[in-house]
């Protein structure tokens, strides 16, 4: 039954907002050391692919007006 108690504190605690938050924490230093590992050794364009998808999603749902609070 820990399955069930995980999926009802997500429900509770993760918002739309925090998920953005995180995206764009994960992303940009994720994107600058691929980048950094693209210049210097040439094998870092997973990371930033990775990267840069996660802060372009991050910064987008920042943007569109997510609220930190659910409305319901």
């Amino acid at each position: 039954m820990l399955g069930n108690s995980v999926r009802s504190w997500v429900r509770r605690h993760l918002t739309e907002f925090r998920l953005a938050l995180v995206l764009v924490t994960v992303g940009g230093p994720a994107a600058l050391a691929g980048a950094a590992l693209k210049t210097f050794a040439g094998s870092g364009v997973p990371l930033l692919i990775v990267g840069l998808s996660a802060l372009t999603t991050g910064l987008v749902m920042l943007g569109s007006g997510v609220q930190g609070a659910r409305t319901h």
